[in-house]
């Protein structure tokens, strides 16, 4: 079966696109996507802010039963499409804007150039980028200093950057999903700090889905 999705993920790699889909002044929302799992359910939060604003507008949460094991590096088969319908419910409303999704996950910094900001960029044909605070792939000198970023590469490619967002935080891990540069997506990743680890909408998201989480559980 792993092979199958390997293969699954080569194809999709495919369609990969790290060009700009719009110029960073006419974006005009920042969304974010986190995840959360109560036993055999999976809540996914979408929200969306204002951009360079950051203020929040919306959010929306969807909870779906897990229909996929746990496989590192596979995770898009377990969380793609809830994020996907997560995303395209909370913008809906707003279909002929240029939104910028940011994904807690890997975008191209993934064994096969394929996280899951990959898959919700190619699923709905917004930008995505994706947001871990771990390395999942890549060689990178870890930042050392607040608001230092360094490259993260495979052998000669840059397939993103470690960013250290505050002073006492490890980094963080940026790479495209699609349709957006590696150094766009460092820049917007920047301006969309408010002195957290973490950027504003994916902040939020998690936020969100901590708190949906603990309704349902209670």
């Amino acid at each position: 079966m792993l092979e199958e999705l390997r293969k699954n993920q080569e194809e999709l790699a495919k369609r990969v696109i790290l060009k700009d889909k719009y110029f960073i002044n006419d974006i005009k929302y920042v969304a974010g996507v986190d995840q959360s799992f109560a036993g055999e359910k999976i809540i996914s939060a979408c929200v969306l802010l204002d951009f360079p604003s950051l203020k929040p507008l919306r959010g929306k949460t969807t909870i779906e039963k897990v229909n996929f094991p746990y496989i590192p590096t596979f995770l898009m088969f377990r969380e793609g499409m809830p994020a996907v319908r997560a995303v395209q419910s909370l913008t809906n409303d707003y279909r002929n804007e240029k939104i910028v999704i940011m994904v807690d996950g890997s975008g191209i910094a993934h064994p096969r150039r394929c996280g899951l900001a990959c898959y919700v960029a190619i699923k709905t044909g917004y930008p995505a980028i994706g947001i871990t605070k771990k390395r999942l792939f890549g060689e990178v000198r870890e930042p050392k200093k607040e608001f230092e970023n360094q490259p993260l590469m495979d052998g000669d490619e840059l397939i993103g950057y470690a960013m250290k967002t505050c002073k006492r935080c490890k980094p963080i891990y940026i790479s495209p999903g699609s349709h957006i540069t590696v150094e766009t997506s460092l820049l917007l990743t920047e301006m969309c700090l408010k002195g957290y680890k973490l950027p504003e909408p994916v902040r939020i998201a998690h936020n969100l889905a901590t708190e949906a989480k603990k309704k349902y559980l209670s």
